[in-house]
């Protein structure tokens, strides 16, 4: 079946179904459980990120001091948390991510992203974002909001900034090259069928999936063509108060490979850390649930990425 003919229902059935059938052994090797974070391979990476990552817009946007936002980057290594993701958007992300990354680098899968659409002005902002890394390379290096065809075009153009992302593999400033996007699935295929990223973080969450859904779009590319897939936006960038627990779960119940989230505090740190090492993975039946109680946010006016 291709990519764009599966439906939602069968989608959940195929998920939900393939983990309750792998049996006591077999949710023990995807899912971890006891202290430590639960790890799932990053496509065909060879990277094995915990299920938790740390999404840093938070400690851009939400006006933490450099001291500050540098305490939570590593209240989340400290917790076990692996995944790190940046961008040199995220106002002085970067810079904060930086300071821990100096002396625990190797403690990181690290990943940042580029918005520029043009090549030499991509360049440069990969060199930015390694010099406020206080790092080399990055693991992951993703070509960020890819939201419209126009996008997609100006990107894999000759003087694209795909090509300032292969010249950084290229020269090993980055190991791998993803992709991200917000409001169009469409344009996440048709980016991925025309080149071979390694991973693609798009919106998956319980409020997500009720508004032009990247799920059923996503998976089956992913499993053809062993690609990674990142969720984000898990709680509908924080409005989802109420149901943390179960809006984390509910992502990761997806066949993703991690999900990122953005912490601000070290009290936010150590409770979803607390959640993704003992998570149990959905039924169908509490997804829809979920889907259910988080409903009324399930619109363009709080979910602002899925205007187009």
């Amino acid at each position: 079946m291709p990519p764009s003919a599966i439906t939602r229902r069968d989608f959940m059935k195929t998920t939900a179904g393939g983990v309750l059938a792998a049996g006591v052994l077999g949710y023990a090797r995807l899912y971890g459980g006891g202290e430590s974070l639960p790890q799932r391979a990053l496509g065909s990476t060879g990277l094995s990120p915990t299920i938790l990552g740390l999404g840093c817009a938070t400690i851009g946007f939400g006006g933490h001091s450099l001291k500050e936002g540098a305490a939570v980057v590593e209240a989340c290594l400290n917790a076990g948390i692996t995944y790190v993701d940046c961008a040199s958007s995220y106002a002085d992300a970067e810079v904060k991510v930086g300071t821990v990354m100096r002396t625990r680098r190797r403690d990181a899968i690290l990943a940042t992203k580029t918005l520029e659409r043009d090549r030499d002005a991509a360049w440069a902002e990969i060199g930015r974002s390694l010099e406020r890394l206080q790092t080399d390379h990055v693991d992951l290096l993703q070509i960020h909001a890819m939201n419209s065809m126009g996008d997609l075009e100006r990107v894999f153009a000759p003087g694209g900034s795909l090509a300032a992302a292969t010249r950084a593999r290229d020269e090993g400033l980055c190991n791998h090259i993803g992709i991200t996007g917000h409001t169009r699935p469409e344009v996440i295929v048709e980016a991925c069928r025309r080149f071979p990223f390694a991973a693609a973080l798009v919106p998956l969450s319980s409020t997500d999936a009720l508004v032009n859904d990247f799920g059923p779009r996503i998976f089956p590319l992913a499993r053809e063509r062993s690609m990674g897939v990142i969720a984000m936006k898990v709680l509908a960038a924080g409005k989802v108060t109420g149901h943390p627990g179960e809006s984390l779960r509910y992502s990761l119940s997806l066949p993703v490979s991690l999900a990122i989230v953005g912490m601000g505090t070290k009290e936010e740190v150590e409770a979803n850390a607390r959640i993704a090492r003992t998570f149990h993975p959905m039924t169908p039946e509490e997804l829809t649930a979920l889907e259910e109680k988080t409903k009324t946010f399930a619109s363009t006016d709080i979910m602002w990425w899925k205007r187009t």
